[in-house]
């Protein structure tokens, strides 16, 4: 059963390369639907996604219209790691 729960929910991984796409509402089909199961049971990454989302918040309230999240993972793949390691 397992196996088949992986072929449905995306992992942290996968998840944190694909939270920029979420926020732009960009993400389609099967990748939105893999993120968004990730997601209902993450505790880690729906507070990775809450901080970036409150990021781009507070830079559009500062003026930045024009910003746009980075479309890689980096911002978000250092996040999710470092809140892997200090949980650890």
């Amino acid at each position: 059963m397992g196996h088949v729960m992986d072929l449905v929910v995306g992992s942290c991984e996968e998840t944190g390369e694909r939270l920029s796409d979420r926020l732009e509402g960009t993400l389609r089909g099967v990748r939105r639907f893999r993120v968004s199961a990730h997601l209902a049971d993450c505790d880690r990454c729906r507070a990775v996604l809450n901080s970036l989302s409150r990021a781009v918040e507070l830079l559009r309230e500062l003026g930045e219209t024009s910003f746009v999240p980075p479309k890689s993972a980096s911002v978000a793949g250092i996040v999710v790691e470092r809140i892997r390691r200090e949980s650890g």
